[in-house]
């Protein structure tokens, strides 16, 4: 569909709905093919999200061979009610059409916790104990059966098993490791021994369970939101990817942001606030638990970076490449040996920064030579 006919589209959509006449103000991009714009008319205001059913979206869990799927906003609908059961704060939905790929949800306006620590100077450790708690919060109303079965029944929620990370890191095989390593005989050994690595390490992830989880909890998707009582909430948004997941995935996404360091000392207190929370938690099978998803997270940014900088021309992110592999590094050699050793035998120190695609021409040449 062309862009005029995509807009016909939007004022049909936005007309039915009590917004005619109301120009979309487009906020920023982000790294998918979502478009938002905010609506106000003067005396209120509130989001349009836009992901026509033909744009390209990338399979986020895992399920299929091929991670290049349809797009849909039916995932908004069905993870709006759960995380409202759970008794989190998320944007209400006003109107959907699923078929057209649009949805109007609440604004909560501008103040992410990213705007609050960066410009209001907000308390860096009261805002992510925030955080962390309403991972708690959520955790121990999953962690009770009859919630977590219902929630997953009614949400059609996908089950993470090991496969499904596998098939989340195949682009990091095909799609960054082709950006690092020119040599195509080299770089076919390094996906073998990836892949043996993994078997070895996958399965620690699970250690302590499942829960819930967001899937892209961080503080650029965490906000402050007045409340009726002249107060605020922690409200939280882009959510529509949740699945049912090992427990410290969430929790490894927050506090190893890779665009948000918060320092060991910070990170380990909250570690610990939430291992408190949980009285039958082995803290020891948490921390490799942890350590195991932190992996599965950078090798999938990894991989995601490459295909936007490949397939759809972003190269900003970039700048996070060379503090993936340190969160994966660090205490690897005490925690995840084999990963350790995989990095140090085919990722070189000046492959652990942001590579060239030309390079990753050249090398995709030779590959088809």
């Amino acid at each position: 569909m062309n862009a005029a006919a995509r807009q016909d589209v939007i004022d049909l959509f936005l007309g039915k709905n009590g917004w005619r006449d109301v120009v979309p103000v487009p906020l920023v991009d982000d790294a998918s093919a979502r478009k938002y714009y905010r609506l106000d008319d003067g005396r209120r205001t509130a989001l349009l999200m836009d992901f026509p059913i033909d744009a390209i979206s990338v399979d986020p869990h895992g399920i299929h061979e091929n991670p290049e799927r349809p797009a849909s906003v039916a995932p908004v609908m069905t993870t709006t009610d759960l995380f409202m059961q759970a008794g989190w704060r998320v944007p209400a939905i006003y109107a959907s059409d699923v078929s057209q790929g649009l949805v109007l949800i609440e604004d909560f306006g501008d103040l992410t916790f990213t705007r609050a620590l960066d410009q209001n100077g907000a308390s860096k450790p009261a805002l992510y104990l925030r955080a962390v708690d309403q991972l708690i919060n959520l955790h121990r109303y999953c962690d009770t059966k009859t919630a977590r079965a219902r929630m997953q029944a009614e949400a059609d929620l996908v089950v993470y098993g090991p496969d499904n990370f596998r098939r989340m890191l195949k682009s990091f095989k095909d799609d960054y490791l082709p950006l690092i390593i020119a040599d195509p005989v080299r770089r076919n050994q390094a996906m073998i021994d990836f892949d043996v690595m993994l078997d070895g390490v996958l399965p620690s992830c699970w250690k302590t369970g499942t829960v819930i989880i967001h899937r892209d909890y961080h503080v650029d998707n965490l906000m402050l939101v007045e409340n009726d009582e002249g107060g605020e909430d922690c409200g939280i948004i882009d959510f529509q990817d949740a699945a049912i997941a090992p427990r410290p995935y969430d929790l490894v996404s927050l506090l190893r942001d890779v665009r948000h360091d918060i320092g060991s000392e910070l990170e380990a207190s909250l570690k610990d606030r939430y291992c408190a929370a949980f009285e039958n938690l082995d803290h020891s099978d948490f921390e490799t638990s942890y350590m195991a998803c932190n992996m599965v997270r950078n090798f999938r940014i990894l991989g995601r970076f490459g295909w936007l900088a490949i397939k759809a021309g972003k190269r900003r992110y970039f700048d996070f490449i060379p503090r993936c592999w340190e969160l994966m590094l660090r205490d690897a050699d005490r925690n995840l040996p084999e990963l350790a050793a995989w990095i140090a035998n085919y990722i070189p120190v000046e492959a652990r920064m942001a590579p060239s695609l030309s390079g990753a021409r050249q090398s995709s040449e030779q590959g088809a030579s």
